[in-house]
């Protein structure tokens, strides 16, 4: 947790609190280093390995509706291959262009995986054959990953990042706020650090802002 004055006993989180960060994400391996890039790097990754899944079951999909065939289907195949990678790649330099492009792909996937895991529970709901329940476990979690990695995107601190704006900037701090996360569910805040007391807690999980041994150890010692 993040060491914080202990003063009065107010925290200014008025609406500012509905703005989320990141969480379920994997903690960066450096301290100091840039949250925002490390997640970056890791839904570049995503977008191509579901890019490249969508891109082989739509091309499946339309060979076995008879769609495309032959020549067309080679068309097809190639034009989606190199606007998936054009995406990516513009994803990953952070290119303004590819932001929403890359967040349809995540959601594309999520779909699809969704859908497909809801196929094979049906399978083994109607045939009674419990094999299919791990493609659920496993298409579901992708699906849900998917989904996450794509929600997150319209996260003003997230957006600033891949603009390579600042917190400040995207937040619009008011005079002595400064972010703060939540140690518990890791929801930025926006406080006054100097106001930031005992009682105070998060408006999202309910959790205390500041542990509460440092709270009365810093307390005896002001005493």
């Amino acid at each position: 947790m993040v060491q914080m004055p202990l003063g009065a006993r107010k925290v200014v989180t008025t609406n500012r609190a509905d703005d989320m960060v990141l969480a379920g994400s994997a903690p960066t391996p450096a301290r100091g280093a840039d949250p925002i890039a490390h997640i970056h790097r890791g839904t570049s990754f995503i977008i191509l390995v579901d890019a490249a899944i969508v891109i082989y079951l739509l091309y499946t999909a339309v060979l076995a509706l008879g769609w495309a065939s032959g020549y067309a289907g080679s068309i097809f195949f190639a034009t989606s291959v190199v606007t998936g990678l054009l995406i990516y790649t513009g994803y990953r330099q952070r290119r303004q262009w590819a932001y929403w492009p890359a967040v349809m792909i995540l959601i594309l996937a999520s779909l699809t995986f969704g859908f497909l895991a809801f196929l094979n529970l049906l399978q083994t709901l109607t045939t009674g054959i419990l094999s299919p329940l791990l493609f659920v476990f496993l298409l579901g979690w992708a699906g849900l990953g998917s989904g996450r990695r794509a929600i997150f995107h319209w996260h003003p601190a997230y957006r600033a990042g891949y603009a390579h704006l600042t917190s400040e900037q995207a937040f619009e701090l008011q005079d002595g706020e400064m972010l703060a996360a939540c140690p518990n569910c890791l929801a930025v805040l926006a406080i006054q650090p100097t106001m930031l007391g005992k009682s105070d807690r998060c408006p999202h999980c309910s959790a205390s802002l500041v542990n509460e041994h440092l709270f009365n150890r810093y307390t005896s010692e002001e005493e």
